[in-house]
């Protein structure tokens, strides 16, 4: 059965456990159960409990366009570790940025190295290595926390998809849409980081 815990305090943690498609969602605190939740659809309503303190706990299962995951919050703020956490937003952000830089390193590579014409014709070659290598250093300044770093990766990858754009039209070709598609969903998730991330320290 898959689980999460997510720590609460010092000595205490929110555990969430479930079955195949979020069935038998349960929510415990310190072992205590607070309550179950049925299905994808109960558990992206989401649920609140009172805690002892006082303090209230919420679960919700995000699932918006451009990424989700399991939101979880106490007073209204995200716990340590849950998808609505700032440094997890980033962390995940992060991953994508290098993701671009590995793909483009190794297609530049390829078509250089290989010859490989079709890559070439495209574009792809040393010019490809070069971004490869600076979204590789907007990685690992992403991952230290940089939102600007961030913000810079996300103008950079979408003036990218736009000169890919222009460039199939001018060549009489069509664009291809499932591309797009993939290219708006990876901006609107680094987006929604950064955004997170933003809110996070300018509280």
């Amino acid at each position: 059965m898959p689980k999460k815990r997510f720590p609460l305090g010092p000595s205490s943690t929110v555990d969430l456990e479930w079955r195949g498609m979020w069935k038998d969602f349960t929510v415990r605190v310190d072992g205590r159960e607070l309550g179950r939740m049925q299905g994808q659809k109960e558990v992206a309503r989401g649920g609140s409990w009172q805690l002892e303190d006082g303090s209230t706990l919420q679960v919700k299962l995000e699932t918006g366009f451009g990424g989700g995951g399991l939101n979880v919050l106490r007073n209204g703020v995200p716990l340590p570790g849950s998808a609505a956490d700032p440094k997890t937003a980033m962390k995940s952000a992060a991953g994508i940025v290098f993701f671009i830089a590995g793909l483009n390193l190794v297609l530049g590579l390829v078509a250089e190295l290989g010859r490989v014409e079709f890559l070439l014709a495209l574009g792809l070659g040393w010019i490809a290595v070069a971004v490869g290598v600076v979204f590789g250093a907007l990685g690992f300044a992403t991952l230290r926390g940089s939102v600007v770093a961030l913000w810079i990766a996300i103008v950079l990858f979408a003036i990218d998809g736009l000169l890919g754009v222009f460039a199939a039209m001018e060549a009489g070709g069509t664009p291809p849409m499932g591309g797009i598609v993939f290219r708006v969903f990876i901006i609107v998730a680094m987006v929604k980081a950064a955004i997170s991330a933003k809110a996070s320290s300018s509280a």
